[in-house]
């Protein structure tokens, strides 16, 4: 069997904030570390979609927004020992000097995957402090010629060799989600529980207010208190809680906050819905969460295509598949029905517009995982649909690398101007 559960556990982390807003703090945290004394500025180097991620998101615990605040407030009073989670105890008093600390931001457009380097000048010299592949992987530090830590190249690139992805189908993590012991997946419950937890806090109303909004047109009797009713409502208070940036951490995959809530938050609504068992909603999750990992290896971590709603909803579907007592072959379906639909949603950065996207991807699971249900298939030869739900997900990986770069430098573009 594929090694699935260090895969999950090696993908599945907690952050607080949007990842983008998190991994810029802890590179300036780090940095910081190394050299100490009173900051006079700040130069963050990072790829277009690093920045694209973080232009708009809320500062968790704060009303601020933005890449150069994020820097700032991780140098300033950022625990890098904290990971994603390294903005935890920043105060109004950390926010009101961060203010004035000058923050430069260069993109270095060579750099497609993950990348941010912080440099922190202070009075007592320069910290330097690089990320590179995943969000909290930090490669190298220095204090200005003096190298502090630097791993190897071949360490970067070890989370990436977990598992052979081209070899995985869906037939397989579907028999390992009913095989595996509860107990090796218990940390799905983890997750279940921090998504769940943060939707509660979403729900008394911020960001775009997308659930007490439902609620109160269905209050006037004009939309029914159905399944997709109540998924579109737990799912949609966590995102607008965490993109309007209340500071409760949410549980991530892949490096995406977001997308960890939307993998996992319909798959449980469903499961209340229908009264599941706990056990049945743990491995329905689970299997959410690695057919998200599997769509976002090929797409991409940071890319022009929304990951939320087409990995993260694309796993729901399959979780929401697995619970009402389907299998890998209305798995590989709803996967083709995603896949037809939502291709063409672009991610213009983490904002809380994020939320509207989450709605639209979980109104698509649902939709998709009946037809599949039903026995609908979408034939092979339409679109961007492959001869296996494999070959599409590669597909996908296609669109969003050779066909989407473009416009990802013309949303970057669109941000600047801006400035």
């Amino acid at each position: 069997m594929k090694n699935f559960t260090e895969l999950l556990k090696s993908e599945i982390r907690p952050a607080l904030g949007v990842t983008e807003v998190g991994a810029i703090a802890l590179a300036a945290a780090r940095a910081y570390d190394a050299v100490g004394g009173t900051i006079v500025h700040i130069e963050m180097n990072m790829n277009g979609g690093m920045y694209k991620n973080g232009f708009s998101c809320g500062i968790p615990g704060t009303e601020e927004l933005g890449c150069e605040m994020a820097a700032a407030l991780g140098a300033l009073g950022g625990q890098w020992q904290l990971g994603l989670e390294c903005l935890k105890d920043i105060t109004d008093e950390h926010v009101r000097i961060a203010k004035d600390i000058p923050v430069q931001i260069f993109l270095q457009k060579e750099k497609e995957d993950i990348y941010i380097l912080a440099e922190v000048t202070t009075t007592k010299g320069v910290g330097i402090t690089r990320i590179e592949d995943a969000h909290d992987n930090i490669v190298f530090v220095a204090k200005d010629d003096q190298i502090i830590f630097a791993k190897e190249q071949k360490e970067t690139k070890e989370r990436k060799e977990v598992i052979d992805f081209d070899s995985i189908t869906f037939s397989d993590m579907v028999e390992y989600v009913s095989s595996v012991s509860l107990e090796e997946i218990d940390f799905i419950k983890d997750m279940i529980a921090m998504n769940c937890r943060l939707s509660e806090k979403g729900q008394k109303g911020v960001g775009l207010s997308i659930g007490a909004t439902l609620d109160a047109f269905q209050k006037k009797g004009v939309i029914g208190m159905d399944m997709i009713y109540h998924a579109q409502k737990l799912t949609c208070a966590a995102m607008d809680a965490r993109l309007s940036g209340l500071p409760y951490p949410a549980m991530s995959i892949v490096g995406s906050g977001s997308h960890g809530i939307v993998c996992s938050l319909p798959v449980v609504s469903y499961g209340r819905s229908v009264e599941a068992p706990e056990e049945k909603v743990v491995r329905a999750v689970a299997l959410s969460c690695l057919v998200t990992i599997y769509s976002k290896h090929y797409t991409g971590r940071l890319s022009a295509l929304c990951g939320c709603v087409i990995g993260g909803g694309s796993g729901a579907a399959a979780g929401v598949i697995y619970l009402m007592g389907g299998g890998a072959s209305e798995v590989s379906h709803a996967t083709n029905h995603m896949a037809a639909n939502l291709t063409g949603m672009i991610c213009d950065g983490g904002s809380t517009g994020c939320s509207l996207k989450a709605s639209a991807g979980v109104y698509s699971a649902f939709l998709s995982a009946m037809l599949a249900m039903t026995g609908t298939v979408m034939p092979y030869h339409f679109g961007v649909i492959g001869s296996s739900a494999e070959q599409t997900v590669r597909n996908l990986g296609r669109i969003s690398d050779e066909g989407m770069s473009p416009m990802n430098r013309t949303i970057i573009d669109i941000m600047q101007q801006k400035k």
